[in-house]
């Protein structure tokens, strides 16, 4: 009996070093898998970082100016709501006229007086004056709008065709104004040699075109494409000259900035296309390009005449990454009502014609784009 128990015993041995030995292969086989695995996706992470870069880092910007009355008048009639799109040129709210209404005819009723004391046609001159207070006040919006767009356009935002429209209106509203300067003189020379030196009369046109472009001022205007906001006026405010009355935020000019690794940014130039996945827009992608890569970031290295420099310490064997800005710029119309300044976005850059790293990083902000719905 004790013999047929013992030869059982070794028959179970070698099937149970077998089962061990199983097991410990089957362990070792996935550890080796997990091992591969961590090396690939780490392989991918570095190339993919250099050949398409993304960032979660990335926020809409834009021009945000205070709308500030040139004159000071009670609120007559405001012709916006507040969040309301608005274009060019139109009217947001107008103060009351009546005073500068009253100063326009006063001071052609003092022009009329000093041209009868010189012996001269006035209502020639006046339409002549007034032609030219206009074209001075286009002049004024104009070069406003132009330096918006030459500077825009010098940081890469916007193309050198818009940089090229301003620098044509810009022109065209000097010649204006020069010719209505032209038509003024040709006005004056009919009062005659006397008249035109005569210290009445140009001491009645400055005061005239002064009281016209106050009357003019009294209607507040958009100066771009865009919107208002963070206003609650009421009719009969006395609005103040140079007091914000209220805020516009300007569609025409709104690009995405977008922060990225040092170490991201070797293959990223102008002109690289760009995906974007708008946190206010889930589920949706918009396409733009690279206007420009920044040179540089302040650190905080400030350092003053009279001190030591200051040392930044970092400690770890990895310091702490910095992060450079880039401007992307898209098509509008594609993301008309989509864009908030100040809006987050996530934003992948597709730096190389590589067909299988740009398939998988479409697919990757497309799913960060879905993402969106949870956040």
């Amino acid at each position: 009996m004790t013999d047929k128990t013992e030869n059982a015993n070794q028959d179970e041995l070698p099937e149970k070093e077998a089962t061990s030995s199983e097991k410990s292969n089957k362990v070792r086989k996935i550890t080796n898998y997990l091992l591969i695995s961590v090396v690939v996706l780490l392989l991918f992470s570095i190339v993919s970082d250099r050949i398409i870069p993304s960032t979660d880092n990335a926020r809409v910007k834009g021009y945000v100016v205070p709308i500030k009355p040139q004159v000071s008048g009670q609120v007559l009639d405001i012709l916006v709501q507040p969040n309301q799109p608005v274009e060019e040129g139109e009217v947001l709210a107008k103060l009351n006229p009546a005073d500068y209404e009253i100063a326009v005819k006063q001071a052609e009723q003092n022009l009329e007086i000093a041209g009868q004391n010189v012996g001269a046609q006035t209502a020639v001159i006046a339409s002549s004056q007034a032609r030219l207070t206009s074209a001075n006040v286009e002049l004024e919006n104009v070069k406003l709008q132009s330096s918006r767009i030459l500077e825009m356009a010098e940081r890469g935002v916007v193309s050198q065709s818009d940089a090229d429209k301003a620098r044509a209106s810009l022109a065209t509203a000097r010649a204006n104004v020069v010719n209505a300067q032209a038509d003024l003189e040709k006005s004056k020379r009919q009062l005659g040699a006397d008249g035109e030196e005569n210290s009445q009369i140009k001491a009645a046109l400055l005061a005239l075109e002064q009281a016209q472009i106050n009357l003019e001022r009294t209607v507040i205007r958009a100066p771009t494409v865009g919107g208002v906001s963070n206003f609650s006026l009421s009719e009969g405010f006395y609005a103040s000259a140079g007091q914000p009355m209220m805020t516009f935020v300007s569609t025409e000019s709104i690009w995405i900035e977008a922060y990225f690794r040092e170490n991201s940014l070797g293959n990223i130039k102008a002109g690289d296309e760009v995906e974007v996945a708008l946190d206010f827009a889930p589920g949706q992608v918009l396409k733009g390009k690279v206007t420009s890569v920044d040179w540089g970031v302040d650190w905080g290295q400030n350092d003053q005449a009279g001190k030591l420099a200051q040392a930044n310490n970092q400690t770890g064997w990895l310091r702490q990454t910095q992060m450079l800005p880039i401007s992307i710029e898209f098509d509008h119309s594609q993301a008309t009502g989509l864009l908030r300044i100040g809006g987050q976005a996530d934003v992948i850059v597709y730096s190389s014609d590589n067909f299988i790293f740009n398939t998988i990083g479409k697919l990757w902000i497309r799913f960060v784009s879905l993402m969106s719905y949870v956040r």
